[in-house]
């Protein structure tokens, strides 16, 4: 069992947990997400780094995406095109899709974007989210106004 925590920690809900602590498997499943409300205290064995921590996930095609037809949708309008053809979303993707955002929509924080592509990809695009061995690292976000930036990179922790 390994633990973890960040700056930011996103639970499998999307909820955003400030110096959140995360408890995996040797393996990269993640076994609980714990809310320390912002105030980490020191624990044997726990791991700190600076960014924010994700389990890993992979989006997979269920069905058929359905048609937009809201139009003055310019952030589904972004993505739907994205993702056409594919069969599946992964981590990394998923990232890709997350830094085009700030571009058109500058005041969206980091939550908002995050669950805005998920609930994209799962209502609209025909995807279903399912979880992954794996605890991720998004550093290069600015974390004081959380906000992504061009910088933003993915790594694999564990």
């Amino acid at each position: 069992m390994k633990k973890f925590a960040a700056n930011y920690v996103i639970s499998d809900s999307g909820e955003l947990l400030k110096n959140g602590i995360v408890i995996a498997e040797d393996d990269g499943s993640v076994l609980e997400y714990i809310d320390t409300d912002g105030q980490l205290q020191e624990i044997a064995r726990l791991e700190f780094h600076n960014g924010i921590l994700l389990g890993g996930f992979t989006f997979v095609k269920v069905r058929e995406a359905l048609p937009v037809f809201d139009f003055d949708s310019r952030f589904s309008s972004l993505i739907l095109p994205e993702i056409s053809g594919m069969n599946e979303v992964s981590i990394l993707k998923w990232l890709d899709l997350c830094k085009k955002i700030p571009v058109l929509f500058p005041d969206m924080i980091i939550t908002e974007i995050l669950s805005g592509i998920s609930n994209i990809l799962c209502t609209d695009g025909g995807f279903r989210k399912e979880n992954t061995p794996g605890i991720y690292l998004l550093t290069g976000s600015d974390l004081v106004i959380l906000k992504l930036t061009a910088n933003c990179r993915l790594r694999r922790i564990l």
